[in-house]
């Protein structure tokens, strides 16, 4: 197998290649002066097994176009098989149509890469679930959920404690993976969403919080209210400090302040989502669920 580095995501097939000890395939890219992006294969990838690598982290509509011109190329010139690694699986909020007249974003998406000839889709903690029941080709939910809690573990944790800020199945499962890879507790909160306005409302429960450490684990932060909502309430119960660790670190609009304000005193991503908060690779997830996938052959 070989990996290609698609643009959103260089660094993280060059962490891939070296942790899979796989070679990158020579590639090159551009924008036109009108911005239309360029792309090419610099050698011969007739008959040979890709891994591309490209999220789909804002702008997503741009990184979704790169994505669907790589694949394109790659099945074109005779590549053998195309398997992709999409960490930030963009238009994944949606898997039905809640009003009347919605565009099925997700299924569109699935249609599109199937069409194009994708094999195979790995992602790293997809927000919906239900979404790759569009696919008929294989889709690997990975989560870097421990990867996340292993990070805080150098913050000098006290007795710390994990919480999910809301009580999708997903969500208490990623809660768990983390408390179980740093020998903590864990728990849920409750929440709602306003399908209309957005308007997103924490329940308050009662949490075994008082003067321990609280990290939060999530998939998505976005506006950051839901993270807030529960940092506040952490807070409340004299939480000694509060972290967030999310798969997807958007933070968009006033996000950071938000998350501040609400009592969080660190934020953390991983590179599914290239920018500053960034501190923890989801390389490794992927490593290791491929050679297990390869042990199983």
């Amino acid at each position: 197998m070989k990996i290609v580095g698609g643009p959103s995501s260089v660094e993280l097939a060059n962490k891939i290649s070296k942790s899979l000890q796989m070679p990158l395939a020579r590639t090159r890219n551009k924008r036109f002066p009108d911005e239309e992006f360029y792309f090419k294969f610099d050698e011969d990838v007739k008959g040979e097994n890709l891994l591309i690598v490209q999220s789909l982290y804002p702008p997503q509509d741009t990184h979704l176009m790169e994505l669907f011109l790589v694949v394109h190329t790659a099945r074109e010139l005779g590549a053998k098989s195309i398997k992709t690694f999409i960490p930030y699986l963009a238009y994944s909020r949606q898997a039905e149509r809640y009003l009347e007249g919605e565009c099925l974003s997700s299924a569109m998406l699935a249609q599109a890469l199937e069409n194009l000839g994708v094999n195979a889709i790995y992602t790293i903690d997809v927000h919906n679930m239900n979404v790759l029941k569009n696919y008929s080709i294989p889709t690997f939910n990975l989560t870097a959920a421990a990867e996340l809690a292993r990070y805080f573990t150098l913050k000098d944790l006290k007795n710390p404690f994990v919480v999910a800020p809301d009580d999708e199945e997903l969500a208490i499962k990623r809660a768990e993976y983390a408390a179980e890879a740093i020998s903590a507790d864990y728990d849920y909160f409750k929440k709602e969403r306003d399908r209309h306005t957005g308007e997103i409302k924490t329940f308050r429960k009662k949490l075994d919080v008082r003067d321990r450490d609280a990290i939060i684990i999530d998939d998505i932060i976005s506006t950051g209210q839901t993270a807030a909502n529960a940092a506040k309430i952490l807070k409340q119960q004299r939480a000694r400090r509060v972290f967030a660790g999310v798969s997807h670190a958007l933070l968009r609009g006033d996000a950071l302040k938000i998350l501040s304000e609400a009592g969080i005193e660190e934020i953390v991503g991983t590179d599914a989502v290239t920018n500053e908060f960034a501190k923890v690779s989801v390389a490794p997830v992927l490593t290791e669920a491929l050679r297990k996938e390869r042990n199983l052959l």
